[in-house]
C-alpha cells in the first residue's frame, strides 16, 4: 500500500508541474532581459516617443488595459496598428523589444533569457498586476 501512495504522490507532483509548464508564464518570471529592454528603450524613443510617453504603459495606465492578458495579444496589437502612421512597419525583434521596456517599466523582473517573437510562446506569457 505504501509504494501506491509514493507513486501517486510523485506522478501527482509530476502531473502538477506539468501542467503548470503548458499553462505558461508570468511576467513575474523573468520573461525578458535587461538588454532587451534597453533596446526597446532605444526602439520607443526611435518610433513611438512622437506620439506616446512612456507614462501611458506603465502602472494602471498600462494594466488597466492588459492586465489577464498574454503578451500576444499585446504584441498583435502593436503590429497591427503602431506605428499609428506605418502599422507593422517595425521588425517583430523591436516590437517585442518595446514590449520587454514596457513590461521594465512596469517593474517585471528581468530573467537570463529574451523575450521571443514566436507567437506561440508569447501567447504563453500571461500579464498580471501581481504574480
Amino acid at each position: 500500500m505504501k509504494p501506491m501512495i509514493a507513486f501517486l504522490l510523485v506522478f501527482g507532483a509530476w502531473s502538477f508541474g506539468t501542467v503548470q509548464s503548458q499553462s505558461g508564464r508570468s511576467v513575474w518570471d523573468g520573461v525578458y532581459t535587461e538588454g532587451q529592454a534597453a533596446r526597446g528603450q532605444a526602439a520607443f524613443t526611435a518610433f513611438c516617443s512622437s506620439c506616446h510617453s512612456a507614462a501611458e504603459f506603465s502602472g494602471d495606465a498600462f494594466l488597466g488595459a492588459w492586465d489577464a492578458t498574454t503578451a500576444l495579444d499585446l504584441f498583435s496589437t502593436m503590429q497591427t496598428k503602431m506605428p499609428m502612421d506605418n502599422p507593422g512597419s517595425l521588425k517583430p525583434e523591436e516590437y517585442v523589444d518595446v514590449m520587454a521596456y514596457f513590461f521594465r517599466g512596469n517593474a517585471f523582473p528581468a530573467g537570463k533569457d529574451e523575450l521571443t517573437t514566436d507567437r506561440e510562446q508569447l501567447k504563453l506569457v500571461r500579464i498580471e498586476r501581481k504574480k
